[in-house]
């Protein structure tokens, strides 16, 4: 904070006033006495990551861009608990995966809220990429990427599905014998 009050002087030195108004008051510097030991012992707010980037299929990231191409589900975890967001996410990519759906929308919200003066990052955003990466749901999961405005933005994320293959999808048993 002292840095920023002397580079603020340093950058106003030769401002003057405008005919009629009074000299700004500028803060003076702090010392760092006691109030630095203030500020250490306080949590800091910090910015809740994204998930981790994984790769996304270009066409499909494409399409979705110029709105070619929408989602085929879509589940809102706004006002869900962390467990039951949680257990709502993992079901939901189960069945999206069982219905071989190739794209899905996952609302987190934004979840920025304002405490103290401090702006805090939502928990159910903040926990939702170690959620992607549990072994039942990266196994289902081909890449993951922040929405597009229109489906939400940084509150939403498109998920990628791996495609199933085909041998799993029908039986061997319906397969005509010769």
């Amino acid at each position: 904070m002292a840095k920023d009050v002397e580079l603020f002087r340093a950058a106003m030195t030769d401002v003057r006033p405008l005919k009629g108004r009074k000299q700004p008051v500028v803060p003076r510097a702090k010392t760092e006495g006691p109030s630095k030991q203030r500020e250490e012992s306080l949590p800091v707010a910090t910015k809740v990551p994204p998930p981790v980037p994984q790769v996304f299929d270009r066409d499909v990231d494409r399409a979705l861009a110029k709105g070619k191409r929408m989602p085929e589900a879509k589940l809102d975890l706004h006002g869900m608990t962390l467990i039951a967001a949680e257990r709502a996410v993992t079901r939901f990519i189960a069945d999206a995966s069982e219905q071989n759906l190739r794209v899905v929308l996952i609302v987190t919200g934004k979840g920025t809220r304002l405490e103290g003066g401090r702006v805090f990052g939502g928990r159910i955003r903040g926990e939702f990429a170690g959620w992607l990466e549990r072994p039942e749901n990266r196994a289902r999961i081909a890449g993951v990427r922040p929405a597009h405005p229109r489906h939400g933005g940084s509150g939403a994320f498109y998920v990628l599905l791996r495609r199933r293959s085909s041998a799993s999808s029908r039986s061997l048993r319906a397969t005509p014998q010769r």
